[in-house]
């Protein structure tokens, strides 16, 4: 019920949450909104002051040039010269400052030389204004401040006699300053820096300049006071300030006095916008007001159409933890009164619900039932009836602990069958099937009674059983398990005689793994298998230490290739009739540089179908390749090189196409490449294998049999593949001078191969016995040690041009080199 309460409380949370968030979200869009209208109606109010005040300083620049022109045409006796018009402007200058708020006055010919001032000193600007005026022909209008501020005004004036002359006046900025105040209803000032104004420069340290009123100045300096040290010039000139003082609120504008004059005077409007301010407050403290009461009018309304729900919900949580217990009498007795006129989705459940508890009651009868079945399938093997590996390791662990409170020893002996897999491949799955029973059979037969017996998989067995720490029965328990599949065992009217493999591995350890012991049987079992089988062994650490060198050969044979470990060693092919050098096969060698020299039937087996051997191969073709090249080099052409191809190698897809890049490469006749299958490369995948030999044959290379005659298929398939060599087994070889069946076994090979169109090479000659026989027989091609050991490669380019003589190997004598 907790976990319902809690769920139906974070519905609710859920639905409050989403409300809230919606609220906030349109009250913050609403606020937002609100305040972006009043940033523009802030900007809209300083474009307007810059607006209004240069619209105001142009409207009175202009008048000021029309009045002077006028006047001054007007009184056409005063236009004649420059010396009439500067009696004029002597005689009405008085006129002039009273009317029209004119300073001083400079009066200039054409060549800028001054013919007549109000002033006795003419400021350097002057002659600047006057100088462009003459250049442009057209009035010039600059505000510049010094002791105060005032608007220079330079325009060219046109007398009768058709000279050109030059006015230049000062008038106070006052009447600007009152028309722009009346236009705009701000407070004015005149504000400067003390040097050239830049961005970082404080607003607070500007500096008003007249002309201004007291009372003006005084309510200035009290708005400058109270800016923010932090305030900058760049901030104002971009976008005003926003300045609260006491109960008004206030708009700050800054504009350049004259945008045209690099100066440091700025023109600061001061707009009253306490009612505009006040009326935004409210409005924004309106809009959170209406948000916060449609929040908790829809809570207590969501909360009020949910409580019925919730009641109800509460009710059908409490019956169906019932099932859960298995309380299906007391869940049907636990229900709610329905309603009369209508049925909701709540009814719905619970009358799905009470469905739902026939079925589950129904099924919990048979679960039960199924579950002894699975229980028994889980543990015991279906076919023999014994235990399996599931029943091992719970017994096992069951054992293990018991060790230690009655000081016993426990034995676990891992049996399998050697060669089992023929029973299958030849006479299928059932005969074998059929096989084991059997076998499990006879195996309990010898067994005692507190012995226990497993079928682990396949055809593996375990025996395991509790005895005295020292006791020794486990060898005399082995000895008579292998001894009792001497007699064969029938399958019907078939007698399959067999053997089996046994490892025993005991502990007195409580503390010992199950995997550990298991696994230590196990490899107790497969040192037997590789002993020949048909006996047992018991693990000991001198097995783990075969497996962990097996594992760090395995580990290190990755990174052999990349750090040049792996070289060869050449063992010259001769013709047995004239001592010929026919070619070489290559034998690899793996130099390690810690452990030395490490035998290749060390470590190919543990590649072999491995990433690892197919890389080694391709190293190794490349690798005759080069040879080749480098006998060229030497003068020794036409010989051949046999590279053994492993059976994963010689199915990847790959094969083909790198041997056409190294006949590319190389441009060496592919013929000179002996590629050596094994009876197991040829028979593993006999249609892709003789597909591959032919397109390989196709472009050239030539193939021999490695060997031949320890297996089983080769002659089945020798007629089907185009081989070149067969290679006849040392053992034969090696046999042939004490063994008659092993002389006629070689000397009957040679006529068939020979009857075939193929060359024979004979492995293994050791003795010039030997060689006298196989060149009696007609063997075409001899390798062994009677003509040379293996050479390693970094020796063989120095040593052939003393073996050779005329392409013939020296007395066929044994070179003592390291293999």
């Amino acid at each position: 019920m907790r976990k319902f309460v809690s769920l139906s409380t974070k519905i609710m949370g859920v639905l409050i949450a989403f409300l809230l968030f919606a609220s906030v979200s349109i009250t913050y869009l609403w606020v937002n909104k609100n305040n972006q209208d009043y940033a523009v109606q802030r900007q809209t109010l300083l474009d307007q002051d810059q607006k209004q005040f240069g619209f105001i300083r142009g409207l009175l620049r202009a008048r000021v040039e029309t009045w002077f022109e006028s006047f001054i045409h007007f009184q056409a006796s005063y236009a004649d010269n420059i010396e009439a018009t500067a009696l004029f402007f002597e005689s009405e200058f008085d006129y002039l400052q009273l009317n029209w708020q004119i300073n001083n006055l400079w009066l200039f010919d054409n060549d800028n030389k001054l013919r007549f001032s109000t002033t006795e000193y003419t400021q350097k600007y002057v002659f600047a204004d006057v100088a462009k005026v003459i250049n442009s022909q057209s009035s010039v209008s600059h505000i510049r401040c010094y002791e105060d501020c005032q608007q220079q005004i330079s325009m060219p004036i046109l007398s009768n006699s058709g000279e050109v002359v030059v006015l230049s006046v000062s008038s106070s900025l006052l009447e600007v300053l009152a028309a722009v105040n009346r236009s705009t209803f701000a407070k004015l000032a005149i504000l400067s820096a003390n040097k050239l104004a830049s961005k970082t420069l404080n607003v607070q340290s500007l500096k008003l300049k007249p002309p201004i009123s007291l009372v003006n100045k005084q309510f200035m300096q009290e708005i400058l006071a109270v800016l923010p040290k932090t305030l900058l010039l760049s901030q104002m000139l971009d976008s005003g300030y926003r300045l609260a003082v006491r109960d008004n609120v206030y708009l700050l504008n800054l504009l350049p006095i004259d945008p045209h004059l690099e100066s440091s005077i700025y023109l600061m409007f001061v707009h009253d916008i306490s009612e505009v301010s006040l009326a935004h407050k409210q409005y924004q403290t309106q809009v959170l007001v209406i948000s916060i009461i449609v929040v908790v009018l829809c809570i207590i309304a969501l909360f009020l159409i949910t409580w019925q729900f919730r009641r109800r919900l509460l009710l059908v949580a409490e019956q169906l933890p019932l099932l859960a217990q298995k309380k299906y009498q007391e869940f049907r007795l636990r229900k709610f009164t329905k309603g009369r006129f209508f049925v909701d989705e709540i009814e719905l459940l619970q009358d799905s619900a009470t469905l739902l508890s026939e079925e589950l009651e129904l099924l919990d009868g048979r679960i039960e039932q199924n579950t002894r079945e699975l229980e028994n399938i889980a543990m015991y093997d279906r076919l023999t009836n014994l235990p399996n590996c599931n029943m091992l390791n719970y017994q096992l662990k069951k054992l293990l602990a018991s060790i230690k409170r009655d000081s016993n020893k426990l034995t676990l002996m891992f049996l399998d069958f050697d060669r089992f897999r023929k029973v299958n491949d030849t006479h299928g799955h059932d005969v074998g099937d059929a096989f084991l029973i059997n076998a499990a059979q006879r195996i309990h037969g010898c067994l005692r009674d507190s012995d226990m017996l497993f079928r682990y998989g396949a055809d593996e067995f375990v025996v395991m059983f509790l005895e005295k720490s020292t006791s020794e029965g486990a060898p005399v328990l082995a000895t008579k398990l292998i001894d009792s599949f001497i007699e064969p065992i029938a399958v019907d009217d078939l007698l399959f005689y067999t053997s089996s493999s046994i490892g025993i591995a005991s502990t007195e350890d409580a503390s010992m793994l199950v995997d550990d012991l298991i696994r230590q049987s196990d490899m107790a079992m497969y040192a037997s298998k590789d002993a020949g089988g048909d006996r047992y062994s018991i693990f000991s650490d001198v097995m783990q230490k075969a497996v962990l060198r097996k594992v760090e050969l395995e580990n290190e044979v990755r990174d052999a290739l990349e750090r040049g470990e792996f070289s060869f060693a050449l063992q010259p092919q001769v013709e047995i009739a004239s001592g010929k050098l026919f070619g070489f096969e290559a034998l690899i060698r793996w130099f390690h540089p810690e452990r030395g020299f490490i035998p290749p039937d060390e470590f190919i087996p543990l590649i072999e179908n491995t990433e690892n051997m197919l890389k080694i191969g391709y190293w190794g073709l490349k690798k005759a390749f080069e040879i080749l090249q480098q006998l060229d080099k030497l003068g020794f052409d036409n010989l051949k090189v046999a590279v053994n191809l492993s059976a994963s190698q010689f199915l990847d897809p790959d094969l083909l196409p790198f041997l056409r890049e190294q006949v590319k490469i190389f441009n060496r006749d592919p013929s000179q490449i002996e590629l050596e299958l094994t009876e197991r490369t040829v028979v593993i995948d006999i249609e892709q294998t003789l597909d591959t030999m032919r397109q390989l044959k196709e472009m050239g290379f030539i193939f021999s049999i490695d060997d031949f005659g320890t297996g089983y298929s080769s002659l089945a398939y020798l007629k089907q593949m185009p081989v070149d060599i067969i290679k006849i087994d040392r053992s034969f070889v090696s046999g042939m001078s004490d063994n008659s069946a092993d002389m006629q076994i070689v000397s009957s090979t040679i006529a068939m191969v020979q009857k075939l169109g193929m060359q024979v090479v004979a492995e293994g000659v050791e003795t010039s016995a030997q060689m006298e026989m196989l060149r009696g027989l007609q063997c075409e091609i001899g390798q062994g040690y009677f003509i040379s050991r293996p050479i390693p490669e970094s020796e063989l380019y120095s040593i052939l041009p003393e073996k050779l003589l005329g392409g013939v190997w020296d007395k066929l004598d044994q070179l003592h080199t390291k293999s």
